[in-house]
């Protein structure tokens, strides 16, 4: 055992005498991977970087791309607000002209009509459709209605009285529904 023991401290003194010439040549060559693998990794950063850059340019591009496009969508949706605004404004103006004209034509008809013979009405309105020489009728003073009456066929008299008395009544709802609509606001 005593020979082994010194058979290990001989090599272990061997060893470190040579050792400061191998780890003077291991220090060296270890420092040449080491550098080595700093350029490795400083290439592999700056190629990263680079990398980044382009990424972050590419987005920044997409970004401007999508907020052109936004602001092209936001005008188009402005454009059609507009549209609709000036188109809900035509209707509205076409509307009241049309009743204008409805109110006028009306008027007109009812002066006409309230000017001419029982008789002669009573001809006239019998040869139209019932519905419309209802409404004309509706426009019509009850005493000129009255003589009209007398003077059409029973027949046609009593389906005009039908839809006078139909529409007299839709008239009627109409008109409190507007009074109740009125009234709850």
């Amino acid at each position: 055992m005593m020979r082994r023991v010194i058979w290990t401290g001989g090599i272990l003194m061997a060893l470190a005498w040579a050792e400061p010439q191998n780890c003077q040549q291991y220090f060296e060559a270890r420092k040449g991977e080491l550098e080595q693998q700093t350029r490795e990794f400083d290439e592999a950063r700056q190629a990263l970087e680079a990398y980044r850059a382009s990424f972050e340019n590419l987005q920044k591009e997409k970004m401007d791309a999508l907020n052109v496009r936004e602001m092209e969508v936001n005008a188009t949706l402005a454009k059609i607000e507009n549209l609709k605004e000036e188109n809900a404004r035509l209707l509205k103006q076409n509307e009241e002209i049309l009743s204008n004209i409805n109110n006028k034509t009306e008027g007109r008809i009812k002066e006409i009509y309230s000017q001419m013979k029982d008789s002669a009405v009573a001809d006239v309105l019998s040869q139209m459709d019932t519905e419309e020489a209802s409404k004309i009728m509706l426009s019509l003073e009850s005493r000129k209605i009255s003589g009209i009456l007398s003077k059409m066929q029973p027949q046609k008299a009593s389906e005009l009285t039908l839809l006078l008395k139909n529409l007299d009544k839709t008239k009627e709802k109409a008109e409190n529904a507007d009074n109740n609509a009125s009234e709850n606001f």
